[in-house]
């Protein structure tokens, strides 16, 4: 429904009051801030900027509504998955970060301005971790839609068998002309492209759960365990047992953190 009449949009019934006015004004100078800092990749300055939102606005955030809060957490997902589509190649990840943290971001979140404050920078790092070498390409250059097309259908289809001939024919673009086109833009094949990102999806089994080597092969179509390690090694020089062990720290931590976002649900 289009409204071109701006009486039916009743704007006298949505008047801001002056203190409601200066939160989200505010607000909205750090959600600009934040997405502008994430196009040009500064975590850093991110990070300053949040830290100091905080400590200048403590006032404002305890006075703010628990709506106006739970709305500004589901504001900021918004904007930095629809930054992700629009200058990242690894749009699965950006929709599916986007739709964990609307199912996890329940009408009673967040419970206080402290807990508002831990979720805002939790957001933060999580889609600043989205972000990987490939992005830098999009920062230069204007990426070819038909490229854009192929990241996508590979990401959305990791645990799929894939030929980069047939994913040509599934979008209908030339086989020939794309792979030329491809390589040319994204440094390597289609084919090192699907499993790059197998390898890197793999890595998430590895750190997430205990599954075992040969289930992980099984679930990204490798031929076998043996195939799945020769893959890893040319990509991450080392082995997924190795991998498994060097991050074991890591691997707690995620748990950990798991652990306490399930209990906050309760």
């Amino acid at each position: 429904m289009f409204y071109y009449d701006y009486d039916q949009l009743n704007f006298a019934h949505h008047k801001l009051d002056s203190k409601k006015a200066n939160y989200l004004l505010r607000f909205s100078f750090l959600e600009y801030s934040l997405i502008f800092n994430f196009e040009k990749r500064e975590s850093s300055r991110a990070k300053r900027e949040l830290a100091s939102f905080f400590e200048n606005h403590a006032d404002l955030i305890k006075e703010a509504s628990h709506e106006e809060l739970h709305r500004s957490l589901i504001n900021v997902v918004s904007d930095f998955t629809m930054t992700g589509l629009a200058n990242h190649f690894n749009a699965t990840n950006f929709v599916q970060l986007r739709e964990t943290y609307f199912d996890w971001l329940t009408p009673e979140k967040p419970e206080n301005p402290e807990d508002f404050q831990k979720t805002l920078e939790l957001i933060c790092k999580d889609f600043y971790n989205l972000q990987t070498p490939e992005d830098e390409i999009t920062a230069t250059d204007t990426v070819p839609k038909q490229v854009y097309q192929i990241t996508y259908y590979v990401n959305m289809h990791l645990y799929d068998k894939m030929q980069p001939i047939r994913i040509a024919d599934y979008l209908n673009l030339s086989y020939q002309y794309v792979s030329r086109l491809f390589t040319h833009t994204m440094g390597l094949s289609i084919q090192s492209y699907i499993d790059k990102q197998r390898v890197d999806e793999s890595k998430k089994l590895l750190l997430h759960t205990d599954l075992p080597l040969s289930e992980i092969a099984r679930m990204l179509n490798y031929y076998d365990s043996s195939n799945y390690i020769k893959h890893f090694k040319k990509f991450s020089e080392t082995t997924p047992k190795q991998y498994r062990l060097q991050n074991k720290r890591e691997r707690f931590r995620l748990k950990q953190e798991a652990l306490e976002k399930a209990n906050q649900q309760y």
